[in-house]
C-alpha cells in the first residue's frame, strides 16, 4: 500500500529545487560564455545571487519549520485528532512582468479528541498547497504540540498517491485540475533546466 507524504506548505522545499536548479543554470551558462567583459561578467554573477539567496532564506526556513515540529513530536503532548472539514482560501501573489495570479491554500479543521472530554476543541492547521482533502483516506490522525502547548503539528495524515474516489469529504471541488495543471508546470520547467544544464554541462 502506497501512501503519500503531504507537508504545510511552510516546510515544502520545492521551491528551494527550483531556485538552486536556476542558479545552476544561470552559472553554468555565464561561464560558458566569455563574452562581453568583465564589467558584464560581474553583473551577472551577482544577478545569480538573488536565486541562491532566496534559497538559503527559504530552506532555512522550512527546515525550522521541520525541527520544531521533531522537536514537538519527541517531547510534547500527543493525542488524537479527527479531521471534521476542511478550508480554502485564493491567495494573490506577483509572477513575472507585475501580473497578479492567485493560488489557492487549503487548511485542515482537526478535532482533538482528548481525554475525559465528550467534545474535543478545534484546531486550524497551517497551510497546504496540495488540496489535501482530495487526498484523503481516512480522518485519524496524531496531534503533537510543543513545549507552550499553543502550537499543533499534524502527523499520521493517510493520503493515497491518487486522488480517493469516494474520498473523506463529499465535495465537487474542482481544485485537483488546477493543482495537477500546477504540478505538470513544474515539472515542465524542471525538464527545460535539467535540459539547459546538460546542454551546458556536454
Amino acid at each position: 500500500m502506497f501512501h503519500r507524504k503531504i507537508l504545510p506548505a511552510e516546510e515544502e522545499l520545492g521551491d528551494v529545487a527550483m531556485l538552486l536548479m536556476f542558479a545552476a543554470v544561470w552559472y553554468s551558462s555565464l561561464f560558458r560564455s566569455t563574452r562581453g567583459g568583465m564589467a558584464n561578467t560581474a553583473i551577472f554573477l551577482l544577478g545569480g545571487l538573488l536565486p541562491l539567496y532566496t534559497a538559503y532564506i527559504k530552506g532555512r526556513s522550512a527546515m525550522n519549520c521541520r525541527r520544531k515540529r521533531r522537536e514537538a513530536i519527541s517531547g510534547g503532548k500527543c493525542c488524537r485528532g479527527v479531521i471534521r472539514r476542511f478550508e480554502s482560501e485564493k491567495v494573490s501573489f506577483t509572477g513575472r512582468h507585475g501580473h497578479i495570479h492567485y493560488r489557492k491554500k487549503y487548511y485542515l479543521i482537526i478535532e482533538k479528541m482528548e481525554e475525559g472530554l465528550v467534545c474535543g476543541t478545534e484546531i486550524r492547521t497551517g497551510s497546504y498547497r496540495v488540496p489535501v482533502h482530495l487526498y484523503l483516506k481516512s480522518p485519524e490522525v496524531k496531534l503533537y504540540s510543543d513545549a507552550s502547548g499553543w502550537n499543533w503539528y499534524v502527523e499520521g495524515l493517510q493520503c493515497g498517491r491518487f486522488r480517493q474516489n469516494p474520498g473523506v469529504f463529499k465535495t465537487d471541488d474542482a481544485d485537483g485540475g488546477a493543482y495537477v495543471g500546477d504540478v505538470l508546470t513544474r515539472f515542465i520547467a524542471i525538464a527545460v533546466l535539467l535540459f539547459m544544464l546538460l546542454q551546458g554541462v556536454l
